[in-house]
């Protein structure tokens, strides 16, 4: 197994809640930040969600990227599940 990177572009940037061996700007070309996700977690309720940020297709979005070393992944991969996946809008990209 390699190190991966995450790339975070909302509170993942300054609130990324994992073990990380470098940080760096990034931008991610074809994706911009976009209050496109309905949410009851963050925002809202079930039967009224909130919008909070997520990406849309098109554009370039800046953010943070960090480096997690190998010996770290399945730890990091389960934390990020947990905290991102919440409400199975997002899909996991490698």
């Amino acid at each position: 197994m390699d190190d991966f990177w995450v790339f975070g572009y909302g509170s993942l940037m300054w609130n990324p809640g994992f073990v990380f061996s470098e940080s760096r700007q990034a931008l991610l070309a074809g994706y911009r930040r976009a209050l496109c996700v309905r949410s009851y977690v963050h925002r809202g309720t079930p039967e009224r969600p909130g919008l909070v940020l997520g990406l849309d297709q098109g554009g370039s979005c800046r953010g943070m990227a960090f480096r997690v070393e190998a010996s770290d992944r399945d730890g990091v991969i389960d934390y990020l599940r947990e905290r991102e996946l919440v409400t199975g809008i997002y899909i996991e990209r490698r």
